[in-house]
């Protein structure tokens, strides 16, 4: 591939002019294609808007919007600049959406619609820099209005000044395309975060150049096949697979993760590859189990039957074909002897629950599908087995924003199960352990990853790029791993504190644990939710507190100890903590905590506190299994 993304779409808009590139629906929502030949010259446009506006080589711009065709342009655009984006959704708080801007001092901003620009009015005093703002949708006159200290420029009127722009200078955007290099800031995207600052991952042009040919390895990318884009395309993960898509000539379809727009988007476009975090898996998972039980009993017993003897008939295939990952070395003859013999039983089944039930499942919601890709968290064990049962190939993959994200994925021609996949080719993994040693293979250590991908640090802040990353290129991942005699990964755990909700969401519990405790009724409280649906918590109620508020309001209560559990003190912490965590204090609609246990006693140093007071997180997790199991299965 060529050095820079630029370079490269120009590479396959030569090879593929006519090729389709998008498909974006329009304001009746009909998918309109967008060939490559056409994007390119909408992208020059968008360039050639955007340097009219004073915009040059190394300049943030920051972008507010969600997955449209628009996006891509924009991001292209500044691209073909040599400048680059810090970009966010449409969920964006306020409060983080003015850290965003401001880190980075961008004196341009791109916002989807008057929504986000009320928005950067609420938090325009911490923006001193931002002097311009263009707007995919026009703003409404109202809002506009307000906004007056802002040029305001319609993204429309961008793009046709642009195209005037080069009607007389038709070259000038591809003069800047040339002086790009691999080593140019693409993008600076900030990790989640709810207080004090968010961190700003700088990737490289580079990075991403690796990350689309590496992937090639693994899963086979051509102009033949059609991307379905379900994630916030911001989304590093998503980001990735923008680039994998059009600098190989494939075409990308965008979608949103609500389950009827998504089953009719899947039976229109008909994707050959598609992205998603593990809770969409789940909950098409969830939708087929649904619809197999609205047939009734005899049909859902039958397809349970069948489901059943497919699962073990993939287990046999996964061992028979060294679908498992290998720690030790040793020969698997008697097992494979095992697995062929149980084929003998298995194998005319499945076939049978295929022609029967799965085929016409499959067929009608994945017609053309090749291979799923999970990412963003853990795909859920149970879902995995359904998925390779029913004959849905699904890749789960592995990554940070910080590596660029992708690490690994697994081969679509040999996925190895219970696994993320093989590290890149080119990419150097090891684990090491508490001392700082490299441990075999089969053993636990935090996972440190070296490759082309990795981050160029953390905006504007050395001090916290060097605490995750060596001087000679080692990342920190915070995650504990096992690593096969193959290199494949297998996550145990995470050593950071960091929680990954099963949508992908990142979700730091300090700042959360921390307004919690602003409570009079509470004293310390553990948030918990790793790879779950939603945020739960362990909370530690402040006993004297309760007692006195029990008193004050004639509420009965059995003892002391378990004063927590009297239903008006129950409901009185469960207000405190809806009142404090909240989108009025600047938390995310994903950072809610949905449920919580109350403990019986306090936390003690030594026991779940260190002597600074902080919470010793590996023992409060042993110490309260049974606690936190019934918790997170309600």
């Amino acid at each position: 591939m060529e050095p820079t993304i630029m370079k490269q779409l120009q590479k396959i808009v030569q090879q593929f002019p006519e090729a389709t590139a998008q498909k974006s629906k329009d304001s009746e929502g009909v998918y309109q294609p967008t060939s490559y030949a056409q994007l390119y010259k909408e992208v020059q446009h968008c360039a050639a808007g955007f340097q009219s506006l004073g915009i040059k080589r190394g300049d943030t711009v920051g972008i507010i919007a969600d997955n449209r065709k628009e996006w891509l342009l924009c991001d292209l655009g500044l691209l073909a600049l040599g400048a680059n984006d810090a970009p966010r959704g449409c969920d964006i708080t306020s409060k983080i959406l003015a850290h965003i801007i401001s880190i980075p001092s961008c004196e341009t901003t791109v916002l989807e619609n008057s929504q986000q620009l009320e928005k950067v009015l609420e938090v325009q005093d911490e923006l001193p820099a931002l002097k311009q703002i263009i707007m995919m949708e026009e703003a409404e006159a109202e809002t506009a209005a307000k906004a007056k200290k802002y040029d305001i420029i319609n993204f429309s009127d961008l793009m046709k000044k642009g195209e005037d722009l080069l009607a007389s200078d038709p070259g000038m955007i591809e003069k800047e395309i040339a002086l790009g290099e691999e080593n140019d800031i693409a993008t600076i995207i900030f990790t989640s975060g709810t207080t004090g600052v968010p961190k700003g991952v700088m990737l490289s042009n580079r990075s991403y150049i690796y990350q689309a040919t590496a992937m090639l390895e693994y899963i086979p990318v051509s102009e033949k096949d059609t991307w379905l884009t379900i994630l916030p395309v911001w989304h590093s993960f998503e980001r990735i697979i923008q680039y994998v898509s059009c600098l190989n000539g494939a075409c990308l379809a965008y979608s949103k993760p609500v389950g009827k727009t998504l089953l009719m988007d899947l039976q229109e476009i008909e994707p050959t590859l598609m992205t998603a975090v593990p809770r969409l898996w789940e909950a098409l998972y969830a939708g087929i189990n649904r619809n197999i039980k609205a047939k009734g009993e005899k049909v859902e017993k039958m397809f349970r039957f069948f489901l059943k003897k497919s699962i073990a008939d993939e287990h046999y295939r996964c061992v028979l074909q060294d679908r498992y990952p290998d720690y030790s070395g040793q020969s698997n003859g008697m097992k494979k002897l095992g697995a062929a013999l149980g084929r003998l039983h298995t194998a005319p089944l499945r076939a049978a629950g295929d022609k029967i039930l799965f085929s016409k499942v499959v067929g009608k919601m994945f017609p053309r599908l090749r291979a799923g890709i999970s990412g963003g968290g853990a795909l859920q064990r149970d879902v995995d087995n359904f998925f390779g049962a029913i004959g849905v190939k699904i890749l789960e993959g592995y990554g940070l924003t910080e590596s660029g994200p992708v690490i690994s994925v697994r081969e679509e021609a040999h996925p190895v199960v219970n696994t993320v996949g093989p590290a890149f080719i080119g990419t150097q993994i090891k684990a090491l352990d508490a001392d700082g040693k490299e441990v075999k293979p089969g053993e636990r250590g935090v996972l440190y990853v070296k490759g082309p991908q990795v981050m160029e640090g953390y905006y504007n802040n050395q001090e916290l790029t060097d605490s995750v990353l060596s001087k000679d290129g080692w990342l920190n991942t915070g995650d504990i791993a096992v690593i096969s005699r193959n290199n494949e990964i297998s996550l145990v755990g995470r050593a950071k504190d960091t929680i990954v909700l099963l949508g992908g969401e990142n979700v730091e519990p300090v700042p959360l644990e921390s307004k919690i405790k602003e409570s009079p009724y509470i004293e310390n409280a553990v948030v918990i939710g790793q790879d779950k649906k939603y945020l739960s918590a362990l909370i530690v109620p402040d006993f004297d507190a309760l007692e006195e508020y029990a008193k004050k309001n004639n509420v009965m209560y059995e003892n002391r100890t378990l004063i927590g559990e009297t239903p008006e003190l129950k409901e009185l912490i469960n207000k405190e903590i809806a009142d404090l965590v909240c989108p009025a204090n600047g938390f995310s609609s994903f950072e809610r905590i949905y449920q919580f246990s109350i403990l019986h006693n306090h936390f003690e140093v030594g026991r779940e506190l260190s002597a600074k007071m902080e919470l010793l997180r590996p023992k409060i997790y042993e110490l309260y299994e049974k606690e936190m199991e019934e918790l997170l299965s309600r």
